[in-house]
Parts: C-alpha cells; sequence; structure tokens
C-alpha cells in the first residue's frame, strides 16, 4: 500500500457519518481507481493535488452539515420561543456584562501607550504610600546619571491648567485646557515621534528661550480644526505667547494617560506662563513636586533598577538636611510599570486580575450553568424524538453534534444581544463624566478585541455546556425511550445526578456572587456618608484662577485680600472663607509629616493630607476646633514674615494630632515636612472626605506661594448664605465688579458638589447591584427550569402516587423538596465561599479591604441576602411545580 493511498483513506474516513453512509464506498473506490492513474501520468506532483483536494472538501462537508445544523436549530427555537427567549436573554446577559467589564476594565490595565519605550517605561512611588512619589529637580539630575540601569528619565508635572486663547481671535473666551510641565528629554524617553513638526529635545530648547508647545493630535483636530498651518503659529497661554512646535501622534495624550493631556509645555517656559514653575522650583533641592518617569536600560530587569534607585534615593535624603529622618530599613522605594494608561502597583494587579476574572468567571459560569439546565430539561421532552432517530440509524455523535448546534445557535444569539448590550453600557459610560478637578478618561469603547472577546465567550459557552446535556439525552435505552411521551423508569428526587450537581453550584455561584456585590454595596454606602452640621444647599463653591488670567502673584493676592468684604457687600452673604481645594476633596494627595517635639527614638514619619485654608475657614463650616483657635486674619497678615522664618501655624485634626502625638496634647508643639516647621495652634474635629474616608489632615494657612502657585481648580470661596443658589447671580456680579474679565471657573452649591462627586461611587454601586441582581434572576431561571424538569421526569410516579390517594398538598411538596433540598445545599455553599472570598480579597489587599469589612459586618446582609435567595428560590421553584398537580393519572397510566 503506497503512503498517497493511506493518506487518502484516512482522510476519506473523516468525512462527516451520513456522507460515508450514501458516499463512502463510491469515493473510497474513485480514489483507489484514479491514485495508480494520477501517479503514473502526474507523478508525485498529481497525487500531492489528490490528497490537498479531498482534504479542502472534508472540512467543507462539516461546514454544509453544520449549516443544515443551524438550520435544523432554527426551526427548533422557532418552535420553543419562550426556551429561545429565556436562553437569550440570561447568555445575553452574562455576555453583555462580561465584555463590559473587559473592555473597561481590562484594558485599563493592559492598554499600552502609543510609545516606542512603553514595555521599558516605569515610575515610583513611596514603599508606605499608595501614592506615586514626587522629588525635587535635583533627584531626577542624579537619576539620569545611572546609565547602567536607566536608558532616560524625565520630570514632569500632570493635570497642569491653562487659559488658552488663539491670538487675533479676541471675541472668543480663553479655554481651560489641562496639560503637563515636562523636561525636554520627555519624549525621547517615552519614544515618541511627532506627526507634524517636532518634539522638545535638550538641544533646542533651553531656559531663556522663546516658549514652545507641542500640542496633542485632539487638540490640532478639535480645537485649531486640523489645520495645515498650525506648526508655528503661536497661543496664548495664561496671557503669555507660545509657539506650537510639534503635533504627538495620533492617540497619545501623555503619560498617565488615565488624565489625558492636551498641551506638553517645558519646563525651560518663565513661571509667568506656567505659575507651577514659581519659586524656582526647578532649582530648588527641598521642592519636591516633580513626577520621574524612567526607561529601563535594555537587559535591565524592574527588581535590579528597584533595588538600585532605592539605594541611590538613600543616599541622597542623607545628603539632604531637609530631609525626614528615616528610622525604618526596609526598601524605601517600590517601581511600577508606567507603559498602561495608569500605573498598577505589581502586588495589587495580580489582584485586580484575579478579582476581575472571579467577578466575570461567576457571571457567565451563572449564564452557563442556566443554559446547561434549560437544555437539560428540554432533553427530557426529546428522549421519545432522539430514540427514534438512534432507532432507524443516526448515530450518538450525530444527535450530540446537532443538540450541541442548537447550544451554539442559542449562545452566538445571546452573543449577539449581549454585544449590543455591552455597546449601550459603553453608550453610557462614555456619558458619564467624573466630577474631578482634573479630567479623567475611561476608554471603554468597544473594539475589534472586545467583539472577539464576546463572540469567543460564546462559542466556547455554546458548546462546553451544551456537551453534557447533549451525552446525558443521548444514552438512554431505546425500548422504554420509544414508548409514549416521558414514562421513564427513572431514579427520584435523591438522585445526585449531573442536573442537581449543576444546580447546586447555579445557586452557590449565585449567592456568591449576590452577597460579594452585597458586601460592596453596602461597604460603599456606609463608607461614603458624610453628614454636614449645616445645610450644604446655603454655602456656595465659587472658583477663581487670576494668576492665569493674567495677575501677577502680588495683584493676585490683593485681590483675594478684598474680595471677601467685596461679597459681603451682596446683602444675603453670612460668612466668607477661602481655600486651596474644596471642603471634603478627596482628592489631596499625603505628604510625610513628623513630630519636631518628642525624643528622636519616637519620631515616626507619617502620611497626612495637607489642605490650604483661610481665615474663619472651620467657623464658614460649622465645624468649631476642639482645641486652640483657627487661622485668624493676623495669621495672613503675617504670612510674609513666617514664610521667612519657615515656621507658619497650622491646626491638626484629631487623627492627625493621635498618629503624630499618641495621646499628648499637640497644642504649642512642633511638626514638619519637607519643605516647613509649622507650630500647631489648634486640634479640629475629624471630617470624612466625600469619599467616606477619616485621613490624617494638617491645615495650612494661605500664603503668598498660594497665590503664585494657585491649584489646578482655581482658589476656592465659600460663602455661607441663607439664600443658597439664589445668590449665585449676586456673587457674580461683586466679582464682575471688581475685574469683568475674570474667569469664574465653577460655581455651584456644596451640596450640588457633594452629589457630583459621589456620582462615581453611585454608579460603582448601581453596577454591582445589578451584578447581584443578575445572579438572583439567573437562579431563579434555572431552579424554575430544574423544577419543570423534574416535574416532566417524574409523571409516572406523581400519576400513581395521585391515584392511589395523595393529595395535592402531598404532591406538590413532593416536587418542591427538590427544589428546596439544592436550594439549601447551594445557599450553605455559596455563603462560605463568598464570606471565604472576601476575607481573602480584604487580606491581599487594602483596595476592598473598608467596604468589605463593613459590608461582612452588616447582620442586613448575611441574614437577609440568603433569605431573598430562599424566597426568590421557592416562588421559581413554585410556579412549574404546580403543573404536577394538573397531571391526569388515568391517562398517563395509560400511556404504558
Amino acid at each position: 500500500m503506497s503512503l498517497a493511498w493511506w493518506i487518502y483513506r484516512r482522510l476519506a474516513q473523516t468525512f462527516p457519518h451520513e456522507f460515508n453512509l450514501v458516499y463512502g464506498p463510491e469515493v473510497m473506490q474513485l480514489g483507489q481507481d484514479m491514485e495508480e492513474e494520477i501517479r503514473k501520468r502526474q507523478g508525485a506532483a498529481g497525487l500531492i493535488r489528490l490528497i490537498a483536494d479531498i482534504a479542502i472538501r472534508v472540512p467543507v462537508e462539516y461546514l454544509s452539515e453544520l449549516r443544515g445544523d443551524m438550520r435544523y436549530a432554527w426551526r427548533a427555537l422557532v418552535k420553543s420561543p419562550g426556551f429561545a427567549l429565556v436562553g437569550i436573554i440570561s447568555m445575553g446577559l452574562g455576555i453583555g456584562l462580561t465584555t463590559n467589564v473587559y473592555s473597561s476594565k481590562w484594558e485599563l490595565l493592559f492598554h499600552q501607550l502609543p510609545a516606542a519605550n512603553a514595555k521599558r517605561l516605569v515610575m515610583f512611588q513611596e514603599s508606605t504610600s499608595d501614592d506615586l512619589a514626587r522629588v525635587s529637580y535635583y533627584y531626577i539630575e542624579q537619576y539620569r546619571e545611572q546609565k547602567s540601569l536607566f536608558a532616560g528619565v524625565a520630570a514632569l508635572q500632570t493635570g497642569i491648567p491653562f487659559n488658552v486663547a488663539v491670538p487675533g481671535d479676541r471675541s472668543a473666551k480663553p479655554q481651560r485646557v489641562f496639560g503637563q510641565l515636562v523636561s525636554p528629554d520627555y519624549f525621547s524617553v517615552l519614544g515618541v515621534q511627532p506627526q507634524r513638526g517636532r518634539v522638545l529635545s535638550t538641544a533646542r530648547d533651553k531656559p531663556g528661550d522663546a516658549p514652545v508647545v507641542v500640542i496633542s493630535d485632539r487638540f490640532w483636530r478639535n480645537r485649531l480644526n486640523s489645520s495645515p498651518d498650525a506648526i508655528g503659529q503661536t497661543l496664548r497661554l495664561n496671557g503669555q505667547l507660545a509657539t506650537i512646535v510639534g503635533i504627538t501622534p495620533k492617540d497619545f495624550l501623555g503619560a498617565l494617560a488615565l488624565n489625558p493631556s492636551e498641551l506638553f509645555v517645558p519646563l525651560t517656559v518663565p513661571a509667568a506662563l506656567a505659575p507651577e514653575l514659581a519659586n524656582d522650583v526647578v532649582d530648588e533641592r527641598k521642592a519636591q513636586d516633580f513626577l520621574a518617569i524612567l526607561c529601563l536600560a535594555p537587559g535591565v530587569t524592574m527588581e535590579s533598577a528597584e533595588a538600585g534607585l532605592d539605594a541611590i534615593t538613600r543616599r541622597l535624603d542623607e545628603q539632604d538636611t531637609h530631609s525626614l529622618p528615616r528610622t525604618d530599613k526596609t526598601r524605601r522605594i517600590t517601581l511600577l510599570s508606567a507603559g498602561t494608561s495608569v500605573p498598577i502597583p505589581r502586588k495589587f494587579k495580580p489582584v485586580l486580575i484575579g478579582f476581575l476574572v472571579a467577578l466575570m468567571g461567576l457571571v457567565i459560569a451563572l449564564a452557563c450553568l442556566n443554559l446547561a439546565n434549560m437544555l437539560m430539561a428540554r432533553g427530557v421532552n426529546r428522549r421519545k424524538e432522539l430514540a427514534i432517530r438512534l432507532s432507524v440509524g443516526a448515530s450518538r455523535f450525530r444527535l450530540v453534534r446537532q443538540m450541541i448546534s442548537e447550544g451554539l445557535l442559542l449562545s452566538l444569539l445571546g452573543g449577539v444581544a449581549g454585544f449590543a448590550l455591552a455597546y449601550g453600557l459603553a453608550v453610557l459610560n462614555a456619558h458619564f463624566t467624573p466630577p474631578r478637578t482634573l479630567p479623567v478618561e475611561f476608554n471603554s469603547s468597544l473594539d475589534w478585541s472586545a467583539t472577539v472577546f464576546a463572540f469567543g465567550i460564546a462559542v466556547m459557552c455554546g458548546i462546553g455546556f451544551s456537551l453534557p446535556p447533549a451525552l446525558q439525552a443521548t444514552k438512554a435505552d431505546l425500548t422504554p425511550a420509544l414508548k409514549e411521551s416521558s414514562v421513564l423508569q427513572l431514579p427520584g428526587y435523591r438522585s445526585f445526578g449531573l442536573r442537581n450537581l449543576l444546580m447546586v453550584i447555579q445557586v452557590a455561584a449565585s449567592l456568591t456572587l449576590l452577597l460579594m456585590t452585597g458586601f460592596l454595596v453596602m461597604g460603599i454606602n456606609k463608607t461614603s456618608s458624610l453628614q454636614t452640621r449645616f445645610d450644604p444647599r446655603s454655602m456656595l463653591l465659587v472658583s477663581l484662577d487670576p494668576v492665569r488670567d493674567g495677575y501677577g502673584p502680588g495683584k493676585a493676592q490683593a485681590l483675594f485680600e478684598k474680595l471677601p468684604e467685596q461679597l459681603k457687600t451682596a446683602g444675603t452673604v453670612d460668612s466668607v472663607a477661602l481655600a486651596a481645594q474644596p471642603p471634603f476633596s478627596g482628592e489631596i494627595e499625603p505628604t510625610q509629616l513628623t513630630a519636631e517635639n518628642l525624643p528622636e527614638s519616637s519620631q515616626v514619619v507619617q502620611n497626612v493630607v495637607e489642605e490650604t485654608v483661610g481665615a474663619g475657614y472651620f467657623a464658614a463650616l460649622n465645624e468649631p476646633v476642639v482645641a486652640g483657635r483657627e487661622f485668624e486674619e493676623r495669621d495672613q497678615r503675617s504670612q510674609v514674615d513666617a514664610a521667612k522664618s519657615l515656621v507658619l501655624p497650622a491646626v491638626l485634626n484629631e487623627t492627625a494630632e493621635r498618629k503624630l502625638f499618641e495621646n499628648q496634647n499637640a497644642i504649642g508643639k512642633r511638626v514638619r515636612d519637607h519643605e516647613h516647621s509649622y507650630d500647631v495652634v489648634g486640634v479640629a474635629h475629624d471630617m470624612t472626605d466625600v469619599e467616606g474616608f477619616t485621613q490624617a489632615i494638617i491645615y495650612l494657612p494661605l500664603t503668598p506661594r498660594n497665590f503664585a502657585r494657585p491649584p489646578g481648580a482655581g482658589m476656592t470661596i465659600l460663602v455661607r448664605s441663607e439664600a443658597g443658589a439664589d445668590a449665585l447671580s449676586a456673587i457674580r456680579n461683586q466679582i464682575t465688579l471688581l475685574d469683568p474679565n475674570l474667569n469664574i471657573i465653577d460655581a455651584q452649591t456644596l451640596g450640588d458638589y457633594l452629589d457630583r462627586s459621589r456620582a462615581a461611587l453611585r454608579f460603582s454601586v448601581q453596577t454591582y447591584g445589578g451584578i447581584g441582581l443578575f445572579g438572583l434572576v439567573l437562579a431563579a431561571i434555572g431552579l424554575a427550569g430544574v423544577t419543570a424538569y423534574s416535574v416532566a421526569h417524574r409523571r409516572k410516579e406523581i400519576a400513581i402516587r395521585t391515584a392511589v390517594g395523595a393529595s395535592k398538598v402531598q404532591v406538590l411538596w413532593l416536587v418542591l423538596r427538590e427544589g428546596t433540598a439544592l436550594t439549601t445545599v447551594g445557599t450553605a455553599v455559596g455563603f462560605l465561599g463568598a464570606i471565604g472570598l472576601a476575607k481573602a480579597l480584604s487580606a491581599l489587599t487594602s483596595i476592598f479591604s473598608d467596604a468589605l469589612r463593613v459590608g461582612t459586618d452588616d447582620p442586613r446582609l448575611l441574614v437577609g441576602a440568603p433569605f431573598l435567595l430562599a424566597t426568590v428560590a421557592t416562588l421559581a421553584c413554585y410556579v412549574p411545580a404546580r403543573r404536577s398537580n394538573q397531571i391526569d393519572p388515568m391517562k398517563v397510566l395509560r400511556e404504558e
């Protein structure tokens, strides 16, 4: 036997069973006849073509039969619209939710920046803090000297607002655009080339040169209408001229792209253009104002770079006389990969991935288990049909394939519905803009990878969870199956078969999902609660940024000094205070602080949030200080002298007092950070932020430095007025009287600000609540299906029991106790699984610990969720169980 004939025979035997029954002998004979003739006439090339021809025809025949199976499956689903609709909805919900999680959260974790060096980019954080570490520019210069570790190191400040106007367009009001202040080597470190013009470079952009700016592709298209003459055009940034020298590639929005940047301004520009550069921060060693982004040298691992950077930073700290004393010997620096939209610590990334995989897995498993149970129940009613087809010669493989085609079609239709749901959720996400000081961009749009993911999940689920029911339905004995209806000698409810196992898993997964989402919902709701001592609608928050409107530092300070008295002339104003941030803000990064009055052995560096406020701030919030005093006008009048002596007054909240001084009274003691020393003059009550956290806070007085370098959201003016929002117009008029060219960045009531700030939390609560409800609904559908399966399975048993005198209640309980037993076992397993998963997540990371800790301690959830699931499950079982009382025993018994 030749090799060619052996290969031909093997391929011919792989044709579908039905094809082989009709054409198999003919194909074999034809191949045997042609093989010798082709060998003689055409040689090896002819034999290769013969084998290639049959190799192509085999999958073509399978596709042809699959098309026929799909047509049959379509007709079967059309005949059972209720079954089809429930299956499509359950699979659509499961696939839609998992696709939405994939397209938003998964892409956030893994989407790389459009930069050549993205895989080698790193940033770092303090090991004792969750925020990116800020260092002085001097440190960054020292990092650049480590050529063996880093190919390049760039400095940046992100989230920098610019008031942008195009010269010549006098009618247009300046637009507030966010960007980054970067060192000239920023683009070379990232590996980004311009699409037009040039990027910044150390050779061409030096201190004292005329200001230049690189704009993003988004800025060029949206604000300059894709002008071909954009290169060389001038923009007015914060009242100063800057020339456009380049346009970045499409989709590049800078490092830390979660906060998109449209302008890239070099650190060489004057402070008049960028107030963040005031007070000579580039040359000031104690000014820790810059983030460092580093590109690893080829062949250097993150672990070795982290060890080297930690040693360098410790050496620089020892040389820095302003550095806080450190008694810990553990590693100070932790490197993060910076090649994605947001740097995530290496120890947290596996936890986040595990959480998302578990969440998506639970959701899709519930949908698939529901589909499997429905197909298994459907298979009971098709036993006779399948037995007839087996008895007339159909192979079991053929019937299994056809049943899998039905499940696959159902799953694909669910995939279409799920993709539509995911698209709708993506559109809603795109319109949801969290109210933050900095713009935040979540890219939740569906691309080709999300499409592949959705339909890949649909195919895997359709095949994987159709196979067990198909095998179960086609293994029955033919003789009893050929009898009328579903009269089979099958085991009763005590049998713990495949369907019962699937149902227990589904109930357990449903309760786990319900409890986990419930823990998060209850925890977020409790931890985010915030109560003010007055009606928040009676306080107005107005934000101004005169420095970026062209004011000098002295002029800006003079404006804010006379603004309170000017506003009080509005008539309805009770009190006015200034602050560098809105009250109860949760966006401020902590700084490191230590107490000076303690013995050196007791001095501990603590992470404390610094908030800068003016005189009368606590009185305006109706929050009297616990001890000492709050800031007064004399503190603000003496700020210049205080700044020169580097000792400023400060107020601690109760948490900061405990962390820094334990049980001692902090009044009269001194604390310091890396830049200044502060005399504690007061202690204030703890106030939770908008996210529900109580942090250690040190309140500092406003100084000329704050007026020269206003925050990104501008200076906040707190105005108490019983008129509430009705006083806004009067306040606007008073500001216009002072200077009609001042731009009011934002004006709202404190109540509106708190509501907007909690919008992201409410969105999270609604999302998790929806996922938990989804699990509950699927569990109900699955239990209803398995109960209907039981009724159909045990018609003869029920008929006999009814005939010998069983009451309707006894028959109903006969059916219900199976569902009750499955629900009880599944609830116990799910409860233990949810508690274990919550404890594991809390132990691994602090990301979910606060919400999970509060949620797991809530007895309403621990008792209510299982009770709710049990109630819904009982109702779901009761509806199909009632059909057992409609069985006519005489009719059923005649079927034998």
